[in-house]
């Protein structure tokens, strides 16, 4: 048996012994992707018919994690990052590493300083401008480096004048009903990725202007912690 039929085997001993609980250590990383699909779907299903059987599965993928998961728990180097729904930890990441790592692809990430604190914080990004962030932060965290982080998902073409980045794309991933733009900006560590409609007329060398809902932006501290969200 090749290294996924024996994983599967494996899986199916387990099942005929009716355990209280499984422990999944990377089931599917030996499968193709079409395989894997499959059988994340009939793992899904499984749990679904054994309500009574706890399923504890590790895993480095995060969309088995998202798709599978009641509850994530987000480790790294052995430390516990953050615990909670896999939507929870989507929308309000403690902190810079667990919203990375949650999100496919990964967030992307503009440094920035505070320039004005209160109920909202305006922030003064790297790449040029000012962005306002819904946020509160204290009056003491005045011209503190900051993070600003942007989903890939989370960002559209900007009208003429809106943008809140700018650059200039160096690669586009073509998907069919998506792209991925890959943009060059100042100020920006490696590339930032925006997921736009696979329809867009976009092309590499071009310079555009991207914006986001300001409901869709993420602040985190010199020390990676998320600000709180305003209600």
């Amino acid at each position: 048996l090749s290294g996924g039929q024996r994983q599967r085997v494996a899986i199916g001993r387990a099942i005929v012994r009716d355990p209280r609980v499984f422990l999944f250590d990377e089931p599917l990383s030996n499968l193709d992707a079409a395989l894997r699909v499959a059988t994340r779907i009939e793992i899904a299903k499984l749990k679904q018919a054994m309500p009574a059987t706890t399923m504890i599965y590790v895993t480095h993928d995060q969309v088995e994690a998202m798709t599978l998961a009641d509850r994530i728990v987000v480790m790294r180097a052995g430390r516990i990052e953050q615990v909670g729904a896999p939507i929870e930890l989507y929308r309000r990441p403690a902190n810079l590493f667990v919203a990375r790592f949650i999100g496919s692809p990964a967030m992307n990430v503009v440094p920035g300083t505070i320039s004005a604190t209160g109920a909202q914080t305006r922030v003064q990004l790297a790449s040029g401008g000012e962005v306002v962030v819904p946020v509160a932060s204290a009056a003491a965290r005045g011209s503190e480096p900051v993070s600003l982080g942007l989903r890939p998902e989370d960002l559209r073409v900007a009208p003429a004048g809106a943008a809140l980045i700018r650059g200039r794309i160096s690669l586009i991933e073509q998907l069919g009903e998506v792209q991925m733009a890959y943009l060059d900006v100042p100020g920006v560590e490696g590339a930032l990725v925006a997921k736009l409609p696979g329809l867009m007329e976009l092309q590499t060398g071009q310079d555009i202007g991207l914006t986001a809902d300001p409901a869709n932006l993420y602040l985190f501290d010199k020390d990676e912690r998320a600000f709180a969200a305003n209600p």
